[in-house]
């Protein structure tokens, strides 16, 4: 076998020589070819490197930004109360906003794109939302519409929202209605609705104290989330707990009438459906005229302003939330109030109207990061669908997205005044 090796060994050898001695054509032969193969991988390089020009441009020219969308920024548009009875809400929601643009301006922006956002005051009135869509969307071309606050202001305006093709994004606003994906395609929340909010309520109250031992007044805005308030109540316990149905007027200012009416029905239980302004007038009220009851607020009630408004009168006071206390110790909650200290906020604007702006802008820099370069209404959309067990450290219930539920979050939380602190309570009594 050896032998056979060296054999074939030694004939290589001699051809090897034998090509050298005749290496003048070949070598021209082969430089020939290596030139030809060179210029052919040339022109292939070139060919290829044209194809993948032509390829980017293409992609570049299928992409088209969503408006209000440039290669540096991203222009969003706010309709808030700023003035009227709300207006320590709107105050609240935009400090919160304000965080959200510092804290992502800071950090780059989102895809080389930095945010920015408008503020229009619309007094808590629907004819001024709509309005204000109609300059948000037709002079100042925004991309989308950011943290509004007020179901009936938003539902005048989202006919304008929903026919040009404007997102609606994690508003304070309740309405059933808005959940619906097919009719309302471009509408994102955090925020579950005023029925799921008494619907949750009704079912912590027999729980605790059985059904019956309680009589219900329930005090809602007049308005269709305020009867979706009482429409969620009445389909969690129904019956004869709820005794007494009182509205107030979106301009109201005090409410003797209601609370004596409540005390005529001898209710043991009143849900208080105003902003946090408001209920603390409520209890102010309330102590004055004598009704004795336990009061719990709504979403809009849960703020440091309350407890300052009414001192010692909203110690015992519970809050029906979605969201956890805005003094909890988690990760989550205590990032955002050190960054709206930092922002200038005082113990009044650590609430629940902040705290739900402050969550909408997480989901809302996530969902910008995940949309990618190429951002418009659908591909942000798409990115929003795609959030799962999104984690706020603690804020909320992990959030859940998909293209059949744009509401991340349906979780009622129960808070109580302890101290003169609204703190998260599970064991009520």
């Amino acid at each position: 076998m050896k032998s056979k090796l060296w054999k074939l060994l030694a004939i290589f050898a001699v051809l090897s020589i034998v090509a050298v001695g005749c290496g003048g054509d070949d070598d021209d032969s082969s430089s020939s070819s290596s030139s030809e193969s060179s210029s052919s991988e040339s022109s292939s390089s070139e060919s290829s490197s044209s194809e993948e020009a032509e390829e980017a441009e293409e992609a570049e020219e299928a992409c088209e930004l969503g408006r209000g969308v440039s290669d540096d920024m991203i222009l969003f548009g706010s309709s808030q109360p700023m003035t009227g009875n709300l207006a320590a809400l709107g105050e609240q929601a935009v400090l919160a906003m304000e965080v959200t643009k510092e804290r992502i301006n800071s950090g780059g922006g989102i895809n080389g794109r930095m945010i920015d956002f408008i503020v229009q005051d619309d007094a808590y009135n629907p004819e001024k939302t709509v309005a204000n869509a109609q300059y948000f969307i037709e002079q100042e071309k925004v991309f989308a519409i950011w943290a509004s606050i007020g179901s009936a202001p938003l539902k005048a305006a989202m006919p304008i929202h929903n026919e040009s093709e404007t997102l609606t994004l994690f508003p304070w606003a309740q309405d059933l209605s808005f959940y619906d994906v097919t009719a309302n395609p471009y509408f994102f929340s955090v925020n579950p609705s005023a029925y799921a909010q008494t619907f949750g309520f009704g079912k912590v109250l027999v729980e605790t104290y059985g059904i019956d031992g309680i009589k219900v007044g329930l005090m809602t805005i007049n308005s269709v989330d305020g009867q979706q308030t009482v429409d969620g109540f009445k389909d969690s316990i129904g019956g004869s707990a709820l005794v007494d149905e009182q509205t107030w007027e979106r301009d109201s200012t005090t409410y003797g009438p209601q609370i004596l009416s409540f005390i005529d029905s001898g209710v043991t239980d009143v849900y208080i459906g105003t902003g946090d302004t408001q209920f603390a007038q409520f209890l102010l009220e309330a102590d004055q005229l004598g009704l004795d009851a336990r009061f719990w607020g709504s979403t809009g009630t849960i703020s440091a302003n309350s407890i300052e408004l009414a001192g010692d009168l909203s110690e015992g006071a519970y809050g029906v939330n979605v969201i956890s206390s805005a003094n909890g110790d988690k990760p989550g909650l205590n990032e955002y109030r050190e960054a709206m200290f930092e922002a200038g906020a005082t113990e009044a604007q650590i609430s629940t109207a902040s705290l739900l702006a402050y969550t909408g802008g997480l989901v809302l820099e996530e969902g910008l990061t995940r949309a990618g370069d190429c951002l418009n209404t659908a591909s942000l959309a798409a990115a929003f669908e795609s959030i799962t067990d999104f984690s706020t450290g603690g804020i909320m219930r992990p959030l859940n997205f998909s293209s059949e539920n744009h509401l991340g979050n349906n979780d009622v939380i129960i808070l109580q005044v302890q101290d003169g602190v609204w703190v998260e309570v599970e064991n009520l009594g």
